[in-house]
């Protein structure tokens, strides 16, 4: 926590006066409140729980449910007499059983259009589903074995742009020596999970608490992913964390 690329102040919290002060201040991104918890006697977890509840909301999900539909893909089942079915959450706009929407980006970055014939949230059948909710959707004349984590759902209207390359501005959290370009460590951002090719732009070498604006490559196939989203790279010990900044999209030649 204390090191110079993280730069952050850890708050023993041990009694409800330091939850209070943790939860007011925990938007200056300074501080990183620590609980010493225990599961078998329940000691403070009173604490985190208050904790969690006085934290203030990141996101507007009344705002954002007013936005083009964007539904995140993490995981896909079979279920027998209804279909395939993925499990996603809402990040944006609202949908409905009976909607036509775009899912991919498929293997070649295209995007197809399929039907949403149902929607359950937690095992119950729903005919609405707003932003900031995790739900189930049963497509339409879909094989499981075309769906991968890491895909979405987006509005018709919408014309999403599936990427090979994008760059971010990274921090190194740790490496053992230097990193190049063309190393090539697995990214994590959303869900989606794929090894990525690096290209320096800004220096030559980078080591652990450097600062610097890459170029990733996905090295099997193209991806969904927004400007301003984290990420996280990682490669045996080494790791590191980053905010893509800028967006190549596929041309005809891709």
């Amino acid at each position: 926590v204390k090191h110079p690329s993280v730069n952050k102040l850890p708050f023993m919290v041990r009694k409800p006066e330091d939850v209070v002060i943790c939860a007011k201040n925990i938007q200056d991104d300074r501080i990183v409140p620590v609980f010493h918890v225990s599961n078998v006697t329940g000691e403070n977890l009173p604490y985190l729980r208050k904790f969690l509840n006085l934290l203030p909301v990141r996101k507007d999900w009344t705002a954002l449910s007013k936005q083009p539909l964007e539904v995140i893909i993490d995981s896909t089942f079979y279920v027998t007499g209804v279909g395939t079915v993925v499990g996603g959450f809402v990040a944006q706009g609202v949908i409905h059983p009976n909607d036509t929407v775009l899912l991919g980006p498929n293997s070649n970055g295209h995007f197809r259009t399929t039907i949403v014939k149902s929607i359950h949230v937690k095992q119950i059948n729903v005919q609405k589903v707003e932003a900031g909710i995790a739900a189930c959707f049963a497509l339409k004349k879909e094989r499981r074995s075309d769906i991968r984590k890491g895909m979405v759902l987006i509005d018709v209207k919408n014309k999403p742009q599936a990427v090979w390359e994008f760059e971010a501005e990274i921090v190194v959290l740790y490496h053992s020596t230097t990193i190049l370009s063309n190393y090539q460590p697995v990214v994590h951002c959303g869900t989606v999970r794929q090894s990525c090719a690096i290209t320096l732009v800004d220096r030559e070498i980078l080591r652990t608490g450097d600062k610097a604006k890459v170029r990733f490559r996905f090295m099997y196939k193209p991806e969904y992913v927004k400007i301003g989203s984290k990420l996280i790279f990682r490669e045996g010990r080494t790791k590191g964390l980053g905010t893509i900044c800028t967006l190549h999209p596929m041309t005809n030649t891709q």
